[in-house]
Formats: structure tokens, C-alpha cells, sequence
């Protein structure tokens, strides 16, 4: 006598909620972001880039920071450069999902990113 392990039910199962999982991952991956990068000097907000309308380089000199360069580049913000010493603001890196922040001490520059972002969770 044959014992099956798998039968046709279970095989479409398993099927069902590996497919169902790889589009939960897809749709997080690629959710719509609705996100605006606020870019303050010493407590007050200079200026603010809509990150989903960014495709080409930007680049963001703020008034108060002359020594700062920002670029906001594909939905992306940064510290590309500044005269501070440590260079921490440069090596945070890009910013693009809700509640990145970067800082730059020296020149009291702050880049924050803010906004409504829908994924999995919040659809």
C-alpha cells in the first residue's frame, strides 16, 4: 500500500500561499510613497522637495548653510557635501523612506523626510 504525502489539495495550498507572500512582499517593496524632504538651518525650515516628483538631479544650497550641499536625485535626498570635519552628514547616506533624518552639527542643517507612505499595512 502507497502512502501519498502531498495531495493535489495541498500542493494547491501551498501554491496559493507562496504566491500570496511574494505579493505582499512586491507590494511593500514597491508601495506608493507620498514623501517630502523638510530641510531646516538652526531650527527653521528653509525649504521642502517632494521626493516623488524628483527624477532628475536637484541640487539645494540652503540660505544659512552656504558651506552644504544637498542633492535630491530619483526619489532620494543627501548630504552630498559640507565643510564640517567628520563628514557624518555625507556618510549617512541616501534618504527615502519616512523618518529618515540626516544632520550636519556644524552647520546646523537638518534634512528630515516626512509624509504619507502607503504599503501593505496602511492599504
Amino acid at each position: 500500500m502507497k502512502i501519498k504525502l502531498l495531495k493535489k489539495a495541498d500542493i494547491i495550498i501551498i501554491a496559493a500561499a507562496a504566491a500570496a507572500a511574494i505579493g505582499f512582499i512586491l507590494f511593500q517593496r514597491l508601495g506608493v510613497q507620498r514623501l517630502t524632504a523638510v530641510i531646516s538651518v538652526d531650527g527653521s525650515v528653509v525649504q521642502s522637495v517632494r521626493l516623488d516628483e524628483v527624477t532628475s538631479r536637484v541640487e539645494i544650497r540652503p540660505q544659512g548653510a552656504p558651506d552644504v550641499l544637498i542633492v535630491a536625485e530619483n526619489g532620494k535626498i543627501r548630504f552630498e557635501g559640507s565643510d564640517c570635519p567628520d563628514k557624518l552628514c555625507v556618510k549617512r547616506g541616501e534618504l527615502y523612506r519616512k523618518g529618515d533624518t540626516a544632520v550636519c552639527l556644524p552647520e546646523k542643517t537638518v534634512i528630515t523626510v516626512t509624509g504619507a507612505e502607503l504599503d501593505a499595512v496602511t492599504y
